[in-house]
């Protein structure tokens, strides 16, 4: 089953709220007045203000509320998704995942303590794997069938629920609730959006967020939330540089970022790259599914960043 991103509630007007805030902070005009701007069928200034705002990253963004539903999401997604509460930093902690001073995200799963699992492979409730040859893919179904059937062998002997759910695949998909601010969703959402950290996992919740924020809230969401190495259409650098250079001389099996490729790597490991001859095929293959994943969800060049004009 694939993932279902649903958007159940939000502060109301997002852009009229910031603009409030931060116009009050910031002079002596009456309340009154500052609210007939945004009444004024949001004039340009509002928008420019609430831009400004939150590319500032100043604490205005976290009275801005989002709750989302994320419906037939793997336990290995929440795995990832949960570390954001401490937030994805490098250096010295490579692996943490955190965004400063972002205490308000939460979450709130279903339960497989509770739930009844002993239909999740028949049902198809289950993440299977990317890139599997169907040999594998064969073997992964049988995999999966037999921890349900080990499940049920366990449940119909008198264990409890809550014991036979070790025997559970991190692949079995559940549903999680996930309530965060405007500055976290930017953070998580950029950051996640990267080609290194399993865009592939990642790829189906943030277009299902960010389709799901510009049309129910606004449609200025699509272009709010910007790949973390991109800023407007300029490549900044790539933050994930050490690992892209593992990627890049063979250390690590998968295969490096195209912005990285495009952008920052030298000409000759770039050409070398880019032949192909000393690189396994798979490798490549993967490299061009990244490139087509990276276009597809932000609408952007996947070798420049560029946005790609409609």
């Amino acid at each position: 089953m694939k993932p279902k991103v649903n958007l159940i509630s939000w502060t109301n007007d997002p852009v009229g709220t910031i603009y409030q805030i931060w116009e009050s902070s910031r002079g002596n005009r009456p309340l009154e007045d500052i609210q007939a701007d945004i009444l004024e069928k949001k004039s340009p200034r509002v928008f420019e203000v609430f831009q400004k705002v939150i590319d500032s990253k100043i604490p205005v963004a976290e009275n801005i509320q989002f709750v989302f539903v994320l419906e037939n999401v793997s336990i290995s997604f929440r795995e990832q998704m949960v570390r954001h509460r401490i937030g994805v930093k490098v250096g010295e902690r490579l692996g943490i995942d955190i965004a400063p001073d972002l205490a308000d995200s939460t979450w709130w799963s279903q339960s497989m303590r509770i739930l009844d699992m002993g239909k999740f492979a028949d049902e198809g409730r289950y993440r299977t794997p990317e890139g599997l040859t169907p040999e594998q893919e064969q073997e992964f179904k049988q995999v999966m069938r037999g921890a349900q059937d080990a499940y049920n062998r366990l449940v119909q002997a008198g264990v409890k629920n809550e014991e036979a759910r070790e025997v559970i695949p991190l692949g079995a998909t559940h549903t999680i609730s996930w309530a965060l601010n405007l500055t976290s969703l930017q953070h998580i959402i950029g950051k996640r959006g990267c080609q290194i950290l399993q865009l592939g996992l990642w790829e189906p919740i943030i277009r299902g967020m960010v389709d799901e924020l510009a049309e129910k809230v606004h449609p200025y969401f699509r272009n709010l939330i910007n790949p973390p190495c991109v800023k407007g259409d300029k490549f900044t650098g790539c933050i994930f540089k050490l690992d892209n250079e593992r990627r890049l001389s063979g250390e690590d099996p998968l295969p490096p970022c195209t912005l990285y490729i495009g952008c920052e790597a030298d000409e000759e490991n770039r050409r070398k790259f880019m032949d192909g001859a000393k690189y396994p095929e798979m490798q490549m293959v993967r490299f061009d599914k990244a490139a087509l994943e990276y276009r597809n969800l932000w609408g952007r060049n996947p070798f420049t960043g560029k946005r790609i004009e409609k």
